[in-house]
């Protein structure tokens, strides 16, 4: 069975718009990515350091969410993404994220669906704006367009531009 998930990307080390490029590869050969929004230039969240390239990717997938938290750690790892063993916020190469599997509510100590913090997040609530405002978030039953509306995040966030 397929099931559709939202991913976010992020990078904000060394090369970010080819480990943009490279992940969505890396993800293109594991998933069917069915949208992809466009790149964002965004400032750090929760700590201070270089800005981020983000975006938000629609996928489908017939992986159960542990084994696509797993896929997403192994490509992490491939790009050369050093485990974090702080639960501090820090620099990294690439970042994925699950942001929604189909409408599931999933709550381990591992893994946690809707990620927790995409309701603070533009870098997130911006880019998944752009591809799937309607979507509706099954824990507040809000769309995307809402909660971007509703998000107190201040930081900025514009469309990457070559």
């Amino acid at each position: 069975m397929k099931h559709i998930c939202f991913l976010s990307i992020g990078s904000n080390l060394g090369d970010k718009i080819l480990n943009m490029h490279n992940a969505i590869s890396h993800l293109s050969s594991s998933f069917d990515i069915i949208k992809t929004s466009s790149l964002y230039y965004t400032e750090s969240w929760g700590y201070k350091d270089d800005d981020y390239i983000n975006c938000v990717l629609k996928v489908k997938t017939s992986l159960t969410p542990l084994l696509l938290l797993k896929e997403l750690i192994n490509i992490e790892k491939k790009m050369g993404r050093i485990e974090n063993k702080t639960n501090q916020y820090q620099a990294r190469q690439i970042d994925l994220d699950i942001l929604f599997y189909d409408n599931i509510i999933y709550d381990l100590d591992t893994l946690k669906i809707p990620h927790p913090q995409l309701y603070y997040r533009n870098f997130v609530l911006v880019p998944f704006n752009q591809i799937e405002p309607s979507f509706q978030c099954p824990v507040t039953n809000k769309t995307i367009s809402k909660l971007l509306s509703e998000c107190p995040d201040e930081s900025k966030i514009s469309i990457y531009t070559h």
